[in-house]
């Protein structure tokens, strides 16, 4: 889908989902060879699935991705462990006016909720926990871009925003945390979220590093 195509979607979504509130209603070689490359395969659809690493809490292994609402086309990407609220994305690299200087490895994850193109977004801001950043799902539907690009590891989900570096760098991996945000069906019990973070570190008290594997 061409760009402007694209901007033009995106602003339609976005002012339906306002709506909607108001109413209530370059290649890289050697580093990529273990890569699996997806070109643009949205007839493969895949969720998202958490995979505890280093010993950490098993509370946080085996949780799907999905949408909590917070607002007018935004999401924050929360975690549970049953299915059916989990969101099916497909990988998009773009049109024929996408970066040139991305590899054919790199794509947008992108999802169809209620119609609407919704993108998996890692963000920067406030977080309560420290050198973590969120990771939202909001209206949108943009091809990756040097800056904002994934990319799967042997099938686990990887992201940067330096794509035209050697290997990719910006990212230190995802994190499940316990959240502010509420457990669907449990107001009194705390949601977990999703987060990652710029640097590689160790996991703060409440949260536990994990893999997200692409579940076909």
């Amino acid at each position: 889908m061409p760009r402007g195509t694209l901007f033009v979607t995106v602003m339609i979504a976005s002012a339906s989902a306002l709506l909607w509130t108001l109413l209530g209603c370059p290649t890289l070689p050697n580093p990529f060879k273990n890569y699996i490359t997806v070109v643009s395969d949205n007839n493969n659809p895949f969720v998202l699935k958490t995979q505890v690493k280093n010993g950490g809490d098993s509370k946080y292994n085996g949780l799907y991705v999905y949408a909590y609402h917070t607002g007018a086309g935004l999401n924050d990407a929360m975690l549970r462990p049953e299915t059916d609220r989990a969101v099916s994305g497909t990988a998009f690299t773009g049109g024929a006016d996408s970066d040139s200087s991305l590899g054919a490895q790199y794509f947008a994850v992108l999802y169809q909720l209620g119609g609407l193109p919704y993108e998996l977004m890692p963000v920067t801001g406030w977080t309560p926990y420290p050198d973590l950043q969120p990771v939202r799902i909001n209206v949108n539907g943009s091809p990756p871009d040097v800056n904002n690009a994934f990319y799967f590891k042997n099938n686990r989900l990887q992201w940067t925003s330096s794509a035209n570096i050697s290997p990719p760098g910006g990212f230190g991996g995802w994190l499940a945390c316990d959240s502010s945000h509420s457990a669907i069906g449990a107001p009194s019990t705390k949601g977990i979220q999703l987060f990652y973070r710029t640097d590689f570190g160790t996991a703060p008290e409440g949260c536990a590093d994990v893999d997200l594997l692409a579940i076909y």
